[in-house]
Parts: C-alpha cells; sequence; structure tokens
C-alpha cells in the first residue's frame, strides 16, 4: 500500500474518530444540562439544613420510596433522596436497606411499618413491571387508613385504584413548586423540634392513667399526626431513678401535658413536679373531676372527662401552637396554587421531568 492510501485510511479514522467524540460529548452534555436545569429547580426551593422532624420511637425513617427499579426511575429516587437526606431526612430504599435474610415482602411489610411516609413514584414502567406490581399488592393489602401515601406522579400512566382518592404530587409540570410542596407533604403537618429537644410532649400521669396516656400517645404519634411523645411507662429507663428520668424528660420536651387526676394531683404533682415545671410550658388535661393545684390556675385546661375524643384537636394545636391538620389528605383539593391535582386532570401531553 503506497503512502497516498495509508495517509487516507489514517485521515479518514481521525475524522471518524473526532465525529464520535462529538457526538459523546453532545450527549453528555445533554444529560448534563438536563440534571442541571432539573436540580437547579430544587435548589432554588432550598429550606435549611436539617429540617426533618424527629421521629417517633417506633419509626426508623421519614419516608419509604416503592418505584421501578430500571434506571429512568431509580435516577429520579436517587436525586430526590440525595436532596431529602442533606436536609436530614431518613430516607428508605428497597436496594439499600432491604435485609438479605428476610423475603421481599417481609422487608416490605417491615418498611411501611416503620417509616411515617410512603412516597409511590407512578409512571409507565412502574405500573407495568411485575416486581411493583408485587410491591403495590402489598402496600394495597395494608390498612390504608393507617398509612399516609404521598403518590408523585413522573409520566402520564394508569393509577392503582387504593390511591385514587390520595392527594398527590405531579412532578411532570417543569415548575419549582411541586418540588416545595412535595417537602411540605413529606414533612408532614407537625413543626420540627428545637435543638437538644427530643420530644414535643412529656406526660405526666399517674400509673393508674397509663392505658390512657397510651391510647392518646399512640393516635398522637401516628403518621397521619407524627408527634413525638414521651411517657414514664415507655421512655424511662430502667435502673434510672424516676426523679432523674423526670428531670431528663422534662430538659428534652418542648411541652408537658400534666393529666389531672385525684391521685395525680395528690401524690404525683407534690412529690415530683411542683417545683420543677413552673418555667416549662405546661398544658393541664382533665381526665376525670379533681381540684387543679394553683400553680397551674393561669393554664388553659383541657376538658378530656369524655370518652369521645373530640378535645384532641385541642390538645394538638397546644402541643404544636398550631391548628390541627389530621392527615395531609384534608389538604384543599380546590386550592389553585396547589400542584397536586385530580389524577384524571393530568394530561397525557404533560412533559416528565427527568432526573438523572
Amino acid at each position: 500500500m503506497d503512502k497516498y492510501k495509508i495517509l487516507q485510511l489514517a485521515t479518514f479514522d481521525i475524522r471518524y474518530i473526532t465525529l464520535r467524540r462529538r457526538e459523546i460529548t453532545n450527549e453528555k452534555s445533554a444529560t448534563t444540562l438536563e440534571r442541571s436545569h432539573t436540580m437547579s429547580l430544587l435548589k432554588d426551593s432550598y429550606f435549611n439544613v436539617n429540617e426533618a422532624p424527629s421521629l417517633p420511637e417506633d419509626k426508623e425513617y421519614h419516608v419509604f420510596f416503592s418505584y421501578e427499579y430500571a434506571n429512568r426511575d431509580r435516577n429520579w429516587v436517587k436525586a430526590v433522596v440525595r436532596e431529602l437526606e442533606n436536609k436530614g431526612f431518613k430516607c428508605c430504599v428497597y436496594e439499600k436497606d432491604k435485609n438479605q435474610s428476610q423475603s421481599f415482602s417481609s422487608n416490605i411489610q417491615h418498611f411501611i411499618g416503620k417509616s411515617m411516609r410512603i412516597v409511590i413514584v407512578l409512571s409507565n414502567t412502574y405500573i407495568n413491571g411485575d416486581w411493583a406490581k408485587m410491591e403495590l399488592e402489598i402496600l394495597s393489602r395494608g390498612n390504608v387508613n393507617d398509612l399516609v401515601f404521598i403518590p408523585v406522579l413522573i409520566e402520564p400512566c394508569n393509577i392503582p385504584p387504593f390511591l385514587k382518592d390520595c392527594m398527590f404530587i405531579n412532578a411532570t409540570c417543569k415548575q419549582v413548586k411541586w418540588w416545595d410542596q412535595f417537602l411540605e407533604l413529606i414533612r408532614g403537618a407537625c413543626p420540627q423540634l428545637p435543638p437538644k429537644k427530643k420530644y414535643h410532649a412529656f406526660f405526666a400521669h399517674t400509673s393508674r392513667n397509663k392505658p390512657w396516656v397510651a391510647d392518646v400517645v399512640k393516635m398522637l404519634e401516628s403518621p397521619k399526626v407524627g408527634i413525638v411523645c414521651c411517657y414514664p411507662a415507655r421512655n424511662f429507663k430502667k435502673g434510672q431513678s424516676k426523679r432523674e428520668s423526670i428531670e431528663h424528660a422534662l430538659r428534652r420536651s418542648e411541652k408537658v401535658v400534666v393529666v389531672i387526676s385525684d391521685d395525680f394531683v395528690n401524690q404525683e404533682w407534690r412529690l415530683y413536679y411542683e417545683n420543677k415545671v413552673r418555667s416549662k410550658d405546661i398544658i393541664p388535661v382533665i381526665v376525670e373531676d379533681s381540684y387543679i393545684p394553683p400553680a397551674l390556675d393561669e393554664c388553659e385546661a383541657i376538658d378530656a372527662r369524655s370518652d369521645e375524643f373530640h378535645w384532641l384537636p385541642s390538645l394538638f394545636s397546644a402541643i404544636t401552637d398550631s391548628v390541627y391538620v389530621p392527615s395531609v389528605t384534608s389538604l384543599s383539593r380546590d386550592d389553585p396554587d396547589y400542584a397536586s391535582t385530580s389524577l384524571s386532570d393530568i394530561s397525557e401531553k404533560s412533559q416528565t421531568i427527568s432526573v438523572v
């Protein structure tokens, strides 16, 4: 082969390599631009770091993500989880948190029980995927009324029947608003605790009222409410004196709920609390006919002598200094500023944000 032919082939190879490199560069640039665009939307809406609310004693995660493990859906979840974890939220993802010694069903059921909220990332690959169908079946078998589902639509698709009445996030629109409202639903109705505080409320009561307190705490700590409580039967450490445990609980709690009954006023109040709660924010709750100690005269008491729990919203408001919001599903669907709309309103022409 003469030198001219060799030179022609070498020139052709160089041109091909140059063009291929340019194509690869353009592909990477497009991907980088799409990621930069999407993540800039998220960063524009940043709140302060460590804004996640405290978790109740029986919860490990703020949110469990249910999604299709295909690359696009997985990358969307990875990007969102990264942003949430930067803010202090504890996120549960099957691939990362699964227990290898347990079955798929057992893992999912464990995650549901240990999570405050369940985010379901809806896409066609999710709805049609065999793996996701098994996960959806497990989720739908749970007591839906005791769970907080946050469906997030990343593309138009068919919706599982048990989610049709849920408020959801429409992430198909290229607006930052969906992210702000997503964070709002993840945080829930309960305010974040300040530094060095572990509980929203400490319940001071006698042993006779322990079952009553346990029932109330169960309702307040449910995923739909999210208040973090402390009470002796569950939270006091073994081997520590009652006086030390009470002092520790008072230091770590924002509010003190004093369960007023005759035996409390005549025993516990004078013995443990009378000289310790004067500077605390106290919420007296009357559970039976009894006089209220003079030190609590100026506190607004809640009358809980009824077997019905009509007074529970008042207790929530007193603990959080806010309006009672029993669940995220109570948010108004008619609010024009709310990006979460009825699933039937989503147009097939909606464009999906691809987070990579």
